[in-house]
């Protein structure tokens, strides 16, 4: 049997449609989330059990040799969770990202922030918040203790149980091999690379033999793809500010992760651009309306400087738009070597506009097309699912 340890979240629907196709009834898909508080998952085959409950215990009582235990986000309960398995239940990684190359915090941050978004990082959310209730004195002194004087040890804590984590790793399923030499790079682990990729479906209704039309409509650019830190949309915005006289509207989206850091760069962005150049979306959005914004978008830039953002890479591409990633990113440097022709969103600043803007020829949108479908095949994936999980 094959234990998934999961979160509430937009992919998790489509995994267990793989899963079940490729290896039915052998596997349990357990989300860290209680069921009335679920956003994204759907399936009536997911067990809402968050980590210690009842529930939960109950459903991981039987795992025995032979089992193996996936996790689709390495949160610390999951870690911790799979660190007390016997060794011979096999563990795996589906990797995403954020929370592997984030943390620890201290150790990694100046590694994926921009000097102003690393600021307000370490200002509004790299240390635990302090739980200001005088009545519960104890809690207060706790949360003070771990935001200040316990900070250090604590992150040194999760430094050691992690290099732990990744000794103890079978499988590390990612699409790009890049981010598996990283981990090779910054632990100790014998845990294989396995070809695997969600299923975003980046190509639906997409269309890559149009053009944008020019005539008189604002060029549209799309700036990230989420309010959180890491898409270093302060200093893109700085970067895109020479252009704030050209006739361009600004898309960010700014409905997934941190809603006061989305207020603060809605804010930033209007100031700079003024309201009638800035549409942010503030609102989840099913996957077939959000695709709509994207058949508008002419240049989209993804300023991330870890791997983040891959559905939205794929899905503009698939659409034949110019895409800027950092160069810092291991999505830019595995594109790169697989031919997909894409800008670098670090050198932004050094284009005129007309260069900025100027769209891919056809050939080049179709020989994107043509790469990445090398690149993301269903097929493979579907063997590598069936042959892990029998």
């Amino acid at each position: 049997m094959n234990y998934h340890l999961m979160i509430d979240d937009k992919f998790i629907n489509d995994f267990i449609i793989d899963g079940e196709k490729t290896a039915p009834g052998n596997n349990i898909y357990i989300i860290d989330w209680p069921q009335e508080k679920v956003k994204h998952v759907k399936s009536d085959k997911a067990i809402f059990a968050p980590y210690g409950t009842e529930l939960f215990l109950e459903t991981v009582k039987n795992i025995s040799e032979g089992d193996k235990v996936f996790i689709h986000w390495a949160s610390d309960a999951a870690i911790n969770f799979v660190l007390k398995l016997p060794e011979n239940i096999k563990i795996g990684l589906f990797f995403w990202g954020g929370d592997i190359v984030e943390i620890p915090y201290s150790m990694f941050k100046k590694t994926i922030y921009g000097a102003q978004s690393l600021n307000y990082f370490e200002k509004h959310e790299e240390r635990p918040k302090v739980k200001w209730n005088l009545l519960k004195i104890k809690r207060f002194y706790k949360t003070l203790a771990n935001r200040y004087w316990k900070y250090k040890a604590n992150d040194q804590k999760v430094w050691e149980i992690r290099k732990a984590f990744f000794g103890r790793l079978n499988y590390f399923l990612s699409w790009n091999i890049i981010d598996h030499q990283w981990i090779l790079e910054h632990y100790t682990t014998q845990a294989s690379y396995t070809y695997f990729f969600y299923n975003f479906n980046p190509s639906e209704g997409s269309n890559i033999t149009s053009k944008p039309s020019q005539e008189d409509r604002p060029i549209s650019l799309l700036l990230g793809n989420s309010d959180t830190v890491t898409n270093n949309h302060l200093e893109m915005l700085d970067d895109l500010e020479r252009f704030k006289g050209e006739n361009i509207k600004l898309i960010i989206p700014l409905n997934y992760g941190n809603k006061k850091y989305g207020d603060l760069i809605e804010q930033k962005a209007v100031r700079m651009f003024g309201e009638d150049k800035v549409v942010c979306l503030r609102h989840f959005m099913n996957r077939e309306a959000y695709y709509r914004i994207l058949d508008e978008v002419d240049v989209a830039i993804m300023n991330h400087y870890r791997t983040q953002a891959a559905g939205n890479t794929l899905a503009l591409l698939y659409r034949g738009k110019k895409v800027f990633i950092n160069e810092k990113s291991s999505t830019y440097k595995f594109l790169k070597i697989n031919d997909v022709f894409i800008g670098n969103s670090a050198k932004i600043s050094q284009l005129s506009f007309n260069e900025f803007i100027h769209p891919l020829s056809d050939d080049i949108r179709k020989k994107n097309v043509e790469n990445i479908n090398e690149l993301f095949k269903v097929s493979v994936k579907e063997d590598v699912l069936s042959n892990l999980l029998k």
